[in-house]
Protein backbone atom coordinates (compact mmCIF):
# COMPACT_ATOMS: atom_id res chain seq x y z
CA UNK A 1 0.00 0.00 0.00
CA UNK A 2 1.44 3.62 -0.87
CA UNK A 3 2.27 6.17 2.22
CA UNK A 4 -0.36 8.70 2.53
CA UNK A 5 0.19 11.93 2.25
CA UNK A 6 -0.64 14.67 4.42
CA UNK A 7 -3.77 16.26 3.87
CA UNK A 8 -2.31 19.26 2.23
CA UNK A 9 -0.84 17.11 -0.10
CA UNK A 10 -3.91 15.49 -0.44
CA UNK A 11 -6.41 18.20 -1.30
CA UNK A 12 -3.10 19.71 -4.08
CA UNK A 13 -3.17 16.20 -5.47
CA UNK A 14 -7.10 16.34 -5.74
CA UNK A 15 -7.67 20.04 -6.99
CA UNK A 16 -5.55 19.26 -9.80
CA UNK A 17 -6.86 16.22 -10.79
CA UNK A 18 -10.57 18.04 -10.49
CA UNK A 19 -9.58 21.10 -12.66
CA UNK A 20 -7.56 18.92 -15.09
CA UNK A 21 -10.41 16.80 -15.32
CA UNK A 22 -12.90 19.01 -16.16
CA UNK A 23 -11.07 21.55 -18.52
CA UNK A 24 -10.30 18.70 -20.65
CA UNK A 25 -14.03 17.88 -21.09
CA UNK A 26 -15.11 21.27 -22.07
CA UNK A 27 -15.51 22.41 -25.66
CA UNK A 28 -14.59 25.87 -24.32
CA UNK A 29 -12.47 27.56 -21.49
CA UNK A 30 -12.83 30.92 -20.09
CA UNK A 31 -10.37 32.00 -17.81
CA UNK A 32 -10.70 34.96 -15.20
CA UNK A 33 -8.36 35.41 -12.52
CA UNK A 34 -10.09 34.22 -9.93
CA UNK A 35 -11.63 30.95 -12.00
CA UNK A 36 -12.82 29.93 -15.08
CA UNK A 37 -16.55 29.51 -17.06
CA UNK A 38 -16.40 25.90 -18.61
CA UNK A 39 -18.78 25.48 -21.92
CA UNK A 40 -19.87 21.71 -23.62
CA UNK A 41 -21.39 22.67 -26.84
CA UNK A 42 -22.07 18.95 -27.26
CA UNK A 43 -23.86 18.76 -24.16
CA UNK A 44 -25.58 21.58 -23.04
CA UNK A 45 -28.17 19.87 -20.65
CA UNK A 46 -24.74 18.40 -18.80
CA UNK A 47 -24.75 21.64 -15.75
CA UNK A 48 -21.59 20.38 -14.41
CA UNK A 49 -20.02 20.51 -17.83
CA UNK A 50 -21.21 23.93 -18.12
CA UNK A 51 -20.65 26.09 -15.17
CA UNK A 52 -18.02 28.60 -13.20
CA UNK A 53 -15.67 27.71 -11.34
CA UNK A 54 -14.33 29.69 -8.42
CA UNK A 55 -11.13 29.38 -7.12
CA UNK A 56 -9.65 32.69 -5.68
CA UNK A 57 -10.94 36.01 -4.26
CA UNK A 58 -14.12 37.38 -6.14
CA UNK A 59 -17.09 39.47 -5.47
CA UNK A 60 -19.88 37.57 -5.75
CA UNK A 61 -21.42 39.87 -7.61
CA UNK A 62 -18.85 39.76 -10.44
CA UNK A 63 -19.24 35.87 -10.30
CA UNK A 64 -22.83 36.41 -10.92
CA UNK A 65 -22.16 38.71 -13.37
CA UNK A 66 -19.84 36.39 -15.47
CA UNK A 67 -21.94 33.71 -14.86
CA UNK A 68 -25.03 35.94 -17.38
CA UNK A 69 -22.56 36.66 -19.58
CA UNK A 70 -21.14 32.86 -20.34
CA UNK A 71 -23.36 30.88 -19.38
CA UNK A 72 -26.05 33.26 -21.03
CA UNK A 73 -23.74 33.96 -23.70
CA UNK A 74 -24.06 30.33 -25.03
CA UNK A 75 -27.52 30.08 -25.02
CA UNK A 76 -27.93 28.45 -21.71
CA UNK A 77 -30.77 28.56 -19.31
CA UNK A 78 -29.46 27.27 -16.21
CA UNK A 79 -26.45 28.71 -14.17
CA UNK A 80 -24.33 26.80 -11.89
CA UNK A 81 -21.60 28.15 -10.08
CA UNK A 82 -18.93 26.67 -7.73
CA UNK A 83 -16.81 28.13 -4.70
CA UNK A 84 -13.65 26.13 -4.10
CA UNK A 85 -13.02 27.86 -0.82
CA UNK A 86 -16.00 26.92 1.73
CA UNK A 87 -15.89 30.33 3.45
CA UNK A 88 -16.39 32.41 0.49
CA UNK A 89 -19.09 30.44 -0.67
CA UNK A 90 -20.72 30.57 2.84
CA UNK A 91 -20.42 33.99 2.74
CA UNK A 92 -21.35 34.35 -0.56
CA UNK A 93 -25.05 32.52 -0.43
CA UNK A 94 -27.01 35.77 0.65
CA UNK A 95 -26.18 37.19 -2.73
CA UNK A 96 -26.71 34.27 -4.98
CA UNK A 97 -29.70 34.10 -2.96
CA UNK A 98 -31.04 37.30 -4.11
CA UNK A 99 -29.76 36.67 -7.22
CA UNK A 100 -32.56 33.99 -8.03
CA UNK A 101 -30.10 30.58 -7.37
CA UNK A 102 -32.73 28.77 -5.39
CA UNK A 103 -30.24 25.59 -4.60
CA UNK A 104 -27.28 25.85 -2.89
CA UNK A 105 -25.44 22.50 -1.97
CA UNK A 106 -22.64 21.81 0.28
CA UNK A 107 -20.51 19.13 -1.31
CA UNK A 108 -17.70 16.78 0.95
CA UNK A 109 -14.64 15.41 -0.30
CA UNK A 110 -13.57 12.44 1.77
CA UNK A 111 -10.81 10.77 1.58
CA UNK A 112 -10.12 7.53 2.49
CA UNK A 113 -7.97 6.77 5.30
CA UNK A 114 -8.11 3.63 7.04
CA UNK A 115 -8.36 -0.46 5.66
CA UNK A 116 -9.54 -1.45 2.52
CA UNK A 117 -13.21 -2.60 3.27
CA UNK A 118 -14.95 -5.85 3.24
CA UNK A 119 -17.76 -6.50 0.59
CA UNK A 120 -19.26 -9.35 -1.45
CA UNK A 121 -16.70 -8.27 -4.70
CA UNK A 122 -17.59 -11.16 -6.62
CA UNK A 123 -21.49 -10.11 -7.42
CA UNK A 124 -19.22 -6.69 -9.09
CA UNK A 125 -17.90 -6.49 -12.90
CA UNK A 126 -16.75 -4.07 -15.27
CA UNK A 127 -19.14 -3.25 -17.83
CA UNK A 128 -18.22 -1.23 -21.18
CA UNK A 129 -20.04 1.76 -21.48
CA UNK A 130 -22.46 0.93 -24.58
CA UNK A 131 -23.51 -2.18 -22.30
CA UNK A 132 -24.41 0.35 -19.60
CA UNK A 133 -26.09 2.97 -21.66
CA UNK A 134 -29.39 1.62 -21.75
CA UNK A 135 -29.66 1.60 -17.67
CA UNK A 136 -27.92 5.10 -17.57
CA UNK A 137 -30.83 6.49 -19.93
CA UNK A 138 -33.63 4.35 -16.97
CA UNK A 139 -31.96 6.19 -14.30
CA UNK A 140 -32.09 9.69 -15.69
CA UNK A 141 -35.70 9.06 -16.89
CA UNK A 142 -36.37 8.29 -13.17
CA UNK A 143 -34.95 11.24 -11.79
CA UNK A 144 -36.67 13.55 -14.34
CA UNK A 145 -39.73 12.52 -16.02
CA UNK A 146 -40.78 15.41 -17.86
CA UNK A 147 -37.56 16.46 -19.45
CA UNK A 148 -37.03 15.96 -23.58
CA UNK A 149 -35.57 12.56 -24.67
CA UNK A 150 -32.41 14.14 -26.16
CA UNK A 151 -31.37 15.91 -22.87
CA UNK A 152 -31.94 13.03 -21.23
CA UNK A 153 -29.77 11.05 -23.93
CA UNK A 154 -27.00 14.06 -23.32
CA UNK A 155 -26.91 13.45 -19.11
CA UNK A 156 -25.91 9.46 -20.24
CA UNK A 157 -23.54 9.86 -23.28
CA UNK A 158 -21.73 12.80 -21.52
CA UNK A 159 -19.58 9.95 -19.53
CA UNK A 160 -18.07 9.74 -23.24
CA UNK A 161 -16.45 12.88 -22.26
CA UNK A 162 -14.93 11.03 -18.76
CA UNK A 163 -11.97 9.06 -20.61
CA UNK A 164 -10.67 12.55 -21.67
CA UNK A 165 -9.43 13.09 -17.98
CA UNK A 166 -8.82 9.85 -17.00
CA UNK A 167 -8.65 5.76 -17.22
CA UNK A 168 -12.54 5.02 -16.56
CA UNK A 169 -14.27 1.88 -15.04
CA UNK A 170 -17.97 1.58 -14.94
CA UNK A 171 -18.31 -0.97 -12.56
CA UNK A 172 -21.94 -2.78 -11.66
CA UNK A 173 -23.97 -5.49 -9.78
CA UNK A 174 -26.44 -7.32 -12.27
CA UNK A 175 -29.57 -9.08 -11.67
CA UNK A 176 -31.61 -11.52 -13.80
CA UNK A 177 -31.88 -10.48 -16.95
CA UNK A 178 -28.71 -8.37 -17.13
CA UNK A 179 -30.56 -5.80 -15.37
CA UNK A 180 -28.17 -3.58 -13.55
CA UNK A 181 -29.38 -3.03 -10.06
CA UNK A 182 -26.15 -0.68 -8.94
CA UNK A 183 -23.17 0.94 -10.24
CA UNK A 184 -20.67 3.47 -10.13
CA UNK A 185 -17.76 4.86 -11.58
CA UNK A 186 -14.07 4.81 -10.71
CA UNK A 187 -11.42 7.62 -12.06
CA UNK A 188 -7.57 7.08 -12.09
CA UNK A 189 -5.14 9.18 -13.10
CA UNK A 190 -1.62 9.64 -11.80
CA UNK A 191 -2.04 7.76 -8.29
CA UNK A 192 -5.25 9.62 -7.87
CA UNK A 193 -8.43 7.82 -7.60
CA UNK A 194 -12.19 8.91 -7.47
CA UNK A 195 -15.44 7.10 -7.22
CA UNK A 196 -18.29 8.70 -8.17
CA UNK A 197 -21.91 8.15 -8.99
CA UNK A 198 -22.77 5.57 -6.98
CA UNK A 199 -26.45 4.58 -7.14
CA UNK A 200 -28.40 1.30 -6.32
CA UNK A 201 -31.83 1.01 -7.32
CA UNK A 202 -34.60 1.57 -4.43
CA UNK A 203 -35.58 -2.14 -4.91
CA UNK A 204 -32.27 -3.47 -4.32
CA UNK A 205 -31.28 -1.51 -1.23
CA UNK A 206 -30.02 -2.98 1.91
CA UNK A 207 -28.43 -6.30 0.49
CA UNK A 208 -24.95 -5.09 0.48
CA UNK A 209 -24.70 -4.11 -3.64
CA UNK A 210 -23.24 -0.56 -2.72
CA UNK A 211 -20.93 -1.90 -0.17
CA UNK A 212 -19.26 -3.98 -2.56
CA UNK A 213 -19.07 -1.36 -5.51
CA UNK A 214 -17.00 0.97 -3.08
CA UNK A 215 -14.90 -1.92 -1.65
CA UNK A 216 -14.27 -2.87 -5.29
CA UNK A 217 -13.65 0.20 -6.30
CA UNK A 218 -10.79 0.78 -3.65
CA UNK A 219 -9.47 -2.46 -3.81
CA UNK A 220 -9.00 -2.10 -7.70
CA UNK A 221 -7.33 1.42 -7.08
CA UNK A 222 -5.13 -0.03 -3.81
CA UNK A 223 -2.16 0.90 -5.67
CA UNK A 224 -2.59 4.89 -6.11
CA UNK A 225 -2.00 7.32 -3.74
CA UNK A 226 -4.70 9.30 -2.82
CA UNK A 227 -8.23 7.56 -3.40
CA UNK A 228 -11.16 9.58 -2.60
CA UNK A 229 -14.99 10.69 -3.30
CA UNK A 230 -17.78 13.55 -3.17
CA UNK A 231 -20.65 13.46 -1.25
CA UNK A 232 -23.37 15.81 -0.30
CA UNK A 233 -22.62 17.71 3.56
CA UNK A 234 -26.07 17.19 5.17
CA UNK A 235 -27.20 13.16 3.23
CA UNK A 236 -26.50 10.36 4.58
CA UNK A 237 -24.43 8.77 2.63
CA UNK A 238 -21.57 10.54 4.15
CA UNK A 239 -21.92 9.13 7.76
CA UNK A 240 -22.44 5.84 5.51
CA UNK A 241 -18.59 6.25 3.45
CA UNK A 242 -17.51 7.44 7.05
CA UNK A 243 -18.20 3.68 8.37
CA UNK A 244 -16.21 2.44 5.52
CA UNK A 245 -12.96 4.30 5.98
CA UNK A 246 -13.61 7.73 4.17
CA UNK A 247 -12.99 10.84 6.31
CA UNK A 248 -13.96 14.54 5.54
CA UNK A 249 -10.88 16.72 3.96
CA UNK A 250 -12.36 19.69 2.55
CA UNK A 251 -16.26 21.16 1.04
CA UNK A 252 -17.10 23.24 -1.66
CA UNK A 253 -20.52 25.00 -2.19
CA UNK A 254 -22.34 25.27 -5.26
CA UNK A 255 -25.42 27.19 -6.11
CA UNK A 256 -27.61 26.66 -9.26
CA UNK A 257 -30.16 28.86 -11.06
CA UNK A 258 -33.18 26.74 -13.00
CA UNK A 259 -34.41 28.24 -16.06
CA UNK A 260 -37.45 30.48 -15.05
CA UNK A 261 -35.78 31.28 -11.38
CA UNK A 262 -36.16 35.35 -10.75
CA UNK A 263 -34.04 37.32 -9.15
CA UNK A 264 -35.33 39.16 -5.94
CA UNK A 265 -35.83 42.93 -6.88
Amino acid sequence: MPVMDSAAEQLGRIGRFEHGFARVQATEVVDFPWGYALLQADYPASWTHNRVVVTGSVAAEEVIGVADEVLGGAGLRHRQVQFDDAGAGAAAAGAFGRAGYRNHERIVTMVHDGPLPEGDRALVEAVDFEDLRPWLIRDWRADFPDDPDHEIEQLADRVRLYERGAEVTFLAVRGRGGRVLARGELYRRDGVAQFENLITLPDSRGRGYGRALVAEALHRSADDDVRYLIAEATGWPRRWYRRLGYVDRTEVHVFQRTPGSQAIS
